[in-house]
């Protein structure tokens, strides 16, 4: 339009939820092209190919809120004003009267079933519409426990109509007094699973060498531990490890059990054969994925024989268990289960569900049912897995809490799942396909990044009452203390690239923040999980704050938290609500960063966009390096001097009693840099280039304790209030 107004697809778009413009970390203004608009339209249902049709889709868009006469779920907040449950409907001309509503507690609720009458066209009015319908209030006058409860209304429609209430409190879960700057100040190390050694271990962590950390952590003062994604990968791709990418975010990694803690195991002496390739897969720096995977699969068949002859359908305790397990996993676990027999099954058509034949693309077809029928041993085979998984994973919560930790598990939930995967096949009518989520060029990746992975459909997310992102919250705070949630940003709006697009041609989708807080405060309570939510990267003006009053905790490195002129920012200048720590997995460990480690990988694999890009990072770093030093000396932690790209030796702990220093209420060690690893655990924006998601410790668990150097940093916590000296 030449006189600056814009056109209907781009007043469709920001009605859909697409904001078409941005800045990005640089702050060069990225603009959305149209063709990226168009796509972002139809994986949304509002198909824009020519302006007629992006007209009648806004007209549709604009009416579809007056043809909901119950919308699918309505959420209060406890305290909220009115504090009686009040619910919006819309009704007509036509009153198809007289009005009665019925409310079904949730099972386990503190309330009772009620009912109560209305006249349709005596409610309150709050606003009017088209063809002459009518927006109003159905008060209930009830006072609801926090929970998932259903309401039935008649007399709206000519047929009865249901919706949820969730009744959700106004902020996450934290401890009395925990907010309290004078309150306790918690550390723990963090750790990626799979790269722990062992004793006894199969070539990769387990949840054996997790508890063996947990017990440790909590002997020297820690109040947490935490853990990479424990989310399901892929029996037939064992290539594809990368933890952030997973078949499904509802259940665990079965490659993380520990076969000799398995309870057939000592019944099982084929596994004795096993036993002599292990000194082999132990040893290297880097795990050997396919050998890994393939031996720990065959002795989970065989123990899950073993397990059939002895418990299953039987009044056995480990029996009765696994009845109580499947009962609990319901159609969930099951869906999972047939979808892993699937991938096996059609693993040489290819790697996604979408090679397999079309009759087994929806969950619910016959076909499905009738394969599943016939893989029955294979898809039980499945579901025992994570009952088994499960059950190690609470052994290792209960390592921590007999050990002294007052928070324990600390689990971690990527922001979405493998688009060939279990989840993005069961939820296919809650995802917008076509679309990839990503994030926009930064400084530590100037080409952006697409994880390729669809979001959520808005709309069809509430449409299913938000249920299927209760259940994977659900999921992951099981057995834990405190959840860490992958770009927490991804609740307010998340950055997408159409497929096939380049990163600068995407945008920021709009998702019902408010809606997703109040569920995800809702699963905290219930849970007694405190959440942590990874807050990196472009952040919304005000979303920290909104973070802040709802009691989720800010994310702050050492490496990020600067002020204008890059002076490192003060520790007494941390917020209260905040885990901290000196870097994460996407980064480089202390001793990289100090070495330029990361620089050397994305030079050689030409991550950097330009050779401006490359000189601007590397006279970054060498800026940083006198930066750090000039700080940390003036805080009473001076370093030596062993060369310019050599980390001093007292670099770890200077950062350590830095950090230690801030009045965040969580500090976090990462066990690359208790144990000085110069390489970092993924490089992001490759796949394969680098050795992503394949590093192991350099020392078993069991020894950490004689290598000291976990103690020494125990010890500098101690004496700055955290730790076994605050515990006492």
């Amino acid at each position: 339009m030449t006189d600056g107004t814009p056109g209907v697809l781009r007043v469709l778009a920001e009605r859909a939820g697409v904001i078409d413009r941005c800045y990005d970390a640089f702050g060069s203004l990225m603009v959305a092209p149209d063709a990226a608009l168009k796509a972002a339209l139809a994986a949304l249902g509002w198909p824009a190919e020519d302006e007629a049709q992006a007209a009648r889709s806004l007209a549709a868009l604009e009416a579809a809120p007056w043809a909901e006469a119950l919308p699918p779920c309505v959420i209060h907040r406890l305290g909220d004003t009115p504090a009686v449950l009040t619910v919006p409907v819309v009704t007509t001309g036509d009153s198809f009267g007289p009005g009665r509503w019925s409310l079904t507690p949730e099972e386990g609720a503190q309330a009772l079933p009620a009912t109560g009458t209305f006249d349709p066209q005596s409610l309150t009015v709050e606003e009017s519409g088209p063809e002459g319908k009518t927006r109003r209030r159905l008060d209930l006058g009830l006072d609801l426990p926090m929970g998932y409860h259903r309401l039935r209304v008649e007399g709206l429609a000519p047929t009865a109509l249901e919706t949820v209430l969730i009744v959700a409190p106004r902020r996450c879960w934290l401890p009395e007094g925990w907010e309290d700057r004078e309150g306790p100040r918690l550390w723990g190390v963090a750790t990626q699973v799979h790269g722990l050694r062992s004793l006894n271990d199969w070539g990769m962590g387990d949840f054996d060498s997790l508890a063996v950390l947990a017990r440790l952590t909590g002997r020297q003062g820690g109040d947490l531990l935490g853990v990479s994604p424990l989310h399901a990968l892929f029996p037939a791709r064992p290539l594809h490890a990368s933890p952030y990418s997973p078949n499904s975010r509802l259940f665990l990694n079965p490659l993380y059990i520990s076969i000799p803690s398995v309870p057939e195991y000592d019944l099982s002496p084929e596994l004795a054969a096993f036993t002599n390739d292990l000194g082999a897969l132990q040893q290297p720096e880097l795990i050997d994925l396919a050998a890994v995977a393939e031996g720990k699969w065959s002795a989970l068949a065989i123990l899950h024989r073993r397990f059939v002859a002895q418990h299953l359908g039987r009044r056995t305790p480990r029996g009765q268990a696994f009845t109580a397990f499947l009962k609990e996993g319901g159609e969930h676990l099951e869906k999972f289960a047939i979808f892993q027999t699937l991938s096996e099954h059609f693993k040489e058509r290819g790697w996604s569900w979408r090679d397999w034949p079309a009759e087994f693309h929806d969950p619910a077809a016959p076909a499905v049912a009738a394969f599943a029928g016939e893989q029955a041993a294979r898809v039980l085979f499945h579901q025992w897995c994570q009952f088994e998984a499960d059950r190690q994973l609470a052994l290792v919560a209960k390592a921590a809490a007999d050990a002294g930790q007052r928070v324990g598990l600390y689990r971690d939930l990527a922001l979405g799942s493998d688009p060939t995967g279990a989840d993005c096949w069961a939820l296919r009518g809650v995802m917008a396909e076509g679309l990839s989520v990503g994030a926009p060029p930064d400084p530590w990746n100037a080409k952006g990044q697409n994880w390729g992975f669809p979001p959520f459909h808005p709309g069809h997310l509430r449409q299913a009452a938000y249920q299927p992102f209760a259940r994977m919250i659900r999921a992951n705070m099981r057995e834990a203390g405190a959840l860490r949630m992958d770009h927490v940003l991804g609740l307010m709006r998340l950055f997408c690239i159409p497929w096939g697009m380049e990163g600068r041609e995407g945008f920021y989708l709009r998702m019902p923040f408010e809606d997703l807080l109040a569920v995800l405060a809702l699963e905290s309570h219930r849970a007694r999980c405190i959440v942590v939510g990874e807050d990196l990267g472009t952040v919304p003006d005000g979303f920290r704050d909104r973070m802040r009053e709802a009691a989720v905790l800010s994310y702050r490195l050492f490496f990020f938290e600067r002020g204008h002129d890059q002076a490192l920012t003060p520790p007494e200048a941390y917020p209260r609500l905040a885990t901290v720590a000196a870097s994460t997995h996407d980064l480089p460990t202390l001793a990289g960063f100090w070495a330029g480690r990361d620089l050397a990988w994305k030079n050689d694999l030409d991550l950097f966009p330009s050779e401006q890009a490359r000189n601007a990072e590397s006279m970054d770093r060498h800026n940083d390096r006198p930066r750090i030093r000039a700080t940390l000396a003036a805080a009473g932690t001076p370093l030596s001097d062993p060369g310019t790209f050599t980390p001093p030796p007292e670099l770890v702990p200077a950062v350590t009693a830095w950090l230690a220093r801030t009045p965040s209420l969580i500090l976090m060690l990462q066990i690359e840099d208790v144990l000085e690893m110069p390489e970092q655990a993924n490089m992001p924006g490759t796949i394969d280039q680098h050795p992503n998601w394949r590093r192991r410790i350099p020392l078993a668990v069991e020894a950490l304790e004689v290598d000291g150097r976990l103690g020494r940093l125990a010890c500098i916590l101690a004496s700055h209030g955290r730790g076994a000296a605050a515990k006492r």
